[in-house]
């Protein structure tokens, strides 16, 4: 399984956030969270159906804080001759020595970084000027 932190503008986490700035951030975040799992699933290599579908968003504690993962789900975890289970994601991203690496979940992440950031910073500065 391949996992990113997703987190919204950490500086609100020491202030008394007020509901609209909360509810904006929470929003912004999610939706952040969502375009970048379908960046991800479309990066996925085109022959590996359940590696695509195990893109997921998943919530944490905080509700600014939500988790993009691959893999790690049943259709996504192959077990060897020998027994040993690998799952899909990683043996994707990364390779192994039969076969090339095809990575799609950390170039997305990097190339989407600061358009995120961009998004959500301004989701913040609309969220305030109301």
């Amino acid at each position: 399984m391949i996992s990113v932190k997703f987190t919204g503008l950490d500086v609100f986490a020491a202030l008394s956030r007020p509901e609209r700035l909360k509810a904006a951030a929470h929003h912004a975040v999610a939706e952040q969270a969502e375009q970048l799992a379908d960046a991800i699933r479309e990066a996925a290599p085109s022959d590996k159906g359940d590696l695509k579908e195990s893109v997921r968003v998943e919530p944490t504690d905080d509700p600014l804080r939500v988790i993009v993962t691959a893999g790690g789900t049943p259709g996504t975890i192959e077990t060897n001759a020998d027994g040993v289970q690998f799952d899909e994601a990683l043996m994707s991203e990364y390779g192994t020595s039969r076969s090339a690496a095809q990575p799609f979940f950390w170039p997305t992440v990097e190339n989407m970084r600061d358009t995120i950031k961009a998004n959500i910073d301004g989701a913040m500065e609309g969220a305030l000027e109301e």
